[in-house]
């Protein structure tokens, strides 16, 4: 991936660091953000909406917080650089907001979060997107997937929470495509009401495949207001305000796959639990919390994981036996490097 980003044009230094956000997601076990997103961004690049050369500026700033335009570079490069304006301005003044406009497709929210809590603080990031999500009711998709993640230092690990405020995110939904599997029941709705799909509905099952066999993605809740849909659109709308509306970037209604002059917007915020009490006490607190949870009463077959155990299971078994990759993937991801001359095979198993 290094090789890959260098040949596209990115310094040294930022090729590393967007191979390095890359291989962290499928690492931790996310394989609909990781290598696999490497053939859209290839797409973009290819066609303008990714900027190779822009670099991101700081438009407005107090000692707390800060805007962030990001002129349409690659997603992940601005998601580092403006997470560390929020860690420097946390570790300075006990808290720093940055929110950024412009951007592109930044992978993971939890790797920016994290990047706070590998710092000893506390970090939040999250990001609007192209419309996906129905709003309770609505036959039309409006509000994008919206992640939201929050990460908090922790032993024997950090915690780290990362979630789309739809059902799935939609990255899910293409892994689910390149595999042939059909999607489980609730991901997607085939219009305002009625969640795709019923499993003896075969007609449906057939197009699930198909980016017209549904016309946008449930929020986290479902379709109705006795299963809760209201709440994951609300929670996509406040993704909104942090990110779009303070910066006065795109909404999520307004990006296009194909509109090169829009893009996404992203917010990221450090705390540093100090300003609270003794940081080392906080940390233990919740380490003993989450340790409790853990050793609750389980169903009977099941284990009780709280945030962030499940990567880590995942990162340690990645590190012993790597990363597998599907053969869709491996073969966009071994195209792009025939195409920029790199030779592929010898990191290929």
């Amino acid at each position: 991936m290094f090789h890959i980003y260098q040949g596209y044009g990115f310094t040294d230094d930022q090729a590393h660091k967007v191979a390095e956000t890359l291989i962290y997601t499928d690492l931790h076990g996310i394989q609909s953000h990781g290598v696999q997103r490497m053939f859209m961004y290839d797409h973009f690049i290819q066609n303008g909406k990714i900027r190779v050369k822009s670099r991101p500026e700081i438009v407005k700033e107090t000692p707390v917080s800060a805007v962030v335009d990001a002129s349409f570079g690659l997603g992940q490069l601005n998601g580092i650089y403006s997470m560390e304006i929020a860690i420097e301005k946390a570790k300075k003044s006990g808290i720093g907001i940055v929110t950024t406009r412009h951007s592109g497709h930044y992978g993971i929210a939890g790797y920016y979060a994290n990047m706070a809590a590998e710092q000893g603080l506390i970090g939040m990031s999250s990001c609007n997107s192209r419309p996906a999500m129905l709003p309770t009711f609505s036959m039309q998709a409006f509000v994008g997937t919206n992640p939201i993640a929050f990460a908090m230092p922790a032993n024997p690990h950090n915690y780290i929470f990362d979630a789309a405020t739809t059902t799935v995110p939609q990255g899910k939904v293409e892994v689910y495509r390149k595999l042939g599997k059909d999607l489980p029941a609730l991901w997607v709705a085939k219009d305002g009401q009625t969640p795709v799909y019923d499993h003896n509905d075969t007609e449906t099952l057939n197009k699930t495949r198909d980016p017209e066999a549904y016309v946008g993605l449930t929020p986290l809740g479902g379709v109705t207001e006795e299963t809760g849909s209201h709440k994951g659109f609300g929670l996509g709308v406040m993704v909104e305000v942090f990110t779009s509306i303070l910066s006065m970037g795109n909404t999520s209604v307004e990006i296009t796959p194909e509109d090169l002059s829009v893009g996404p917007a992203q917010s990221f915020i450090a705390i540093d639990p100090s300003i609270f009490g003794d940081k080392d006490a906080i940390i233990e607190k919740f380490s003993d919390y989450l340790q409790q949870i853990r050793e609750l009463p389980a169903v009977p077959g099941k284990t009780i994981y709280v945030a962030g155990d499940k990567e880590a299971l995942a990162y340690d078994d990645r590190k012993a036996n790597g990363i597998i990759i599907d053969d869709h993937t491996l073969e966009e991801v071994t195209d792009i490097a025939k195409r920029l001359g790199i030779d592929y095979e010898q990191y290929i198993k």
